[in-house]
């Protein structure tokens, strides 16, 4: 807002200062080449002594205003710093893990049922079929090592 204020104040300096010292009445017109009084293009008159202090003093103004203004402030979060995460050798192992196997079927003798036949002849025993069916079975699998990142 002080600059605003500067820079208007200044402004009025510069305008006060532009008017001619030939205005008011005072010589009226001198014709191309200042013949019949005071002024012309090349004569005596014009802006005179009075518009270059106020160019002057105008100036001082903007250009003190100019190099006093503070830049605007701006607030920022602190910028993020940035750790790579750590690496760390993991080694290989053995691991036992529990898998479903498929057991085809098969064909069991029941030994408590032994029997002969009519000539004395020993057979085995009864016999049953069990179907196919699956089992969990322990199983030691490999894992090798590799590199993994913690943090």
């Amino acid at each position: 807002m002080k600059k605003f204020v500067s820079i208007l104040l200044a402004l009025g300096v510069l305008a006060l200062g532009a008017v001619p010292a030939s205005a008011g009445g005072r010589g009226g017109h001198g014709g191309y080449y200042g013949r019949g009084g005071h002024g012309g293009y090349y004569g005596h008159g014009g802006y005179g002594v009075g518009g270059f202090f106020a160019g002057l003093i105008g100036g001082a103004i903007i250009g003190s205003a100019i190099a006093n203004s503070a830049p605007a402030v701006a607030y920022a979060p602190p910028p993020a710093a940035y750790y790579p995460p750590e690496r760390v050798w993991v080694p290989g192992r053995y691991e036992t893990r529990i898998e479903r196997q498929w057991v085809p079927g098969y064909w069991t003798v029941d030994r408590s049922s032994r029997y002969y036949d009519d000539e004395d002849d020993y057979r085995g025993g009864r016999r049953d079929w069990v179907p196919g069916h699956y089992e969990n079975v322990r199983v030691q699998v490999w894992f090798p090592g590799r590199w993994e990142e913690r943090g």
